[in-house]
């Protein structure tokens, strides 16, 4: 297989992906239920304490704690699940889009500051071979002189 046809292959194969996009109102509508879970969960829990709180009797006390309080506890356990899920949902989306704006940023000083360097040397104004320049950051250059091929990694048996 030629490059171009690896390359058109690879173009039609990603112009063939279809990749869902999250819907921001399921989103929303998930984190208002979390909320929504969490606060029913925590009045349930209220609710049996206090139709446990009448009576002393441990038998009577548990129908209270089963009915309210376990479900009241699964209620707030999974809200808090949904709200933490949805909500660092978007937190890392506005760190992801953050951070590759951060970095576009850093990518385009980077091209020009090359740039400016390539503009130098075609110029002239930089600093010439590495064997007739005398300062201390050609040190490198002096105990490593360059090589005529490019260093390979040997193969188990040579």
């Amino acid at each position: 297989m030629t490059d171009t046809n690896a390359a058109q292959s690879l173009s039609s194969g990603v112009s063939d992906l279809r990749v869902p996009e999250p819907k921001a109102d399921r989103e929303g509508l998930l984190l208002k239920a979390g909320y929504a879970l969490a606060a029913l969960g925590a009045l349930l829990i209220l609710l049996a304490w206090f139709g446990a709180s009448g009576t002393r009797d441990v038998g009577e006390q548990m129908p209270y704690l089963i009915s309210g309080g376990l479900l009241g506890l699964a209620l707030v356990i999974a809200g808090t699940g949904l709200v933490m899920r949805y909500s660092l949902a978007r937190l890392f989306r506005f760190w992801l889009a953050r951070l590759l704006y951060e970095h576009q940023g850093q990518t385009d000083r980077t091209v020009d500051a090359l740039g400016r360097i390539e503009a130098l040397l075609a110029q002239g104004q930089g600093p010439g071979p590495a064997s007739s320049a005398d300062g201390p950051h050609d040190v490198g250059a002096r105990l490593a002189p360059r090589r005529s091929q490019p260093l390979r990694a040997r193969q188990a048996g040579e």
